[in-house]
């Protein structure tokens, strides 16, 4: 572990923070061109794939002793992936019915 992994600890969290930002800026504005009922599955999808991504880079990070793991952490981490999987869910249910309509 390095020793200023504290610095290093709340740089990588600021980071992942940004980029959470951004994708979710980015995912919102696109999506609002597609509409209706494919513009809300498609949102629910890149919500879900943004969160179950940013959980697993955390895992990651914390394989490799980079970040140092805390039981909140693995809290946030378990949180992400869950709600990931329902956004997941939803968005896929939503195409399906999407298709029969």
């Amino acid at each position: 572990m390095y020793d200023f992994s504290s610095q290093a600890n709340l740089f990588i969290q600021a980071f992942i923070a940004i980029i959470i930002i951004g994708v979710f800026y980015n995912l919102w504005v696109t999506t609002r061109v597609y509409g209706g009922i494919i513009g809300r599955a498609v949102r629910f999808l890149g919500l879900g794939m943004l969160f179950v991504a940013v959980a697993v880079l955390e895992r990651v990070l914390i394989n490799f002793s980079i970040i140092a793991n805390s039981p909140s952490l693995s809290l946030a981490q378990d949180s992400l992936s869950l709600l990931g999987l329902i956004m997941l869910g939803v968005g896929f249910s939503q195409l399906a019915a999407a298709t029969k309509a």
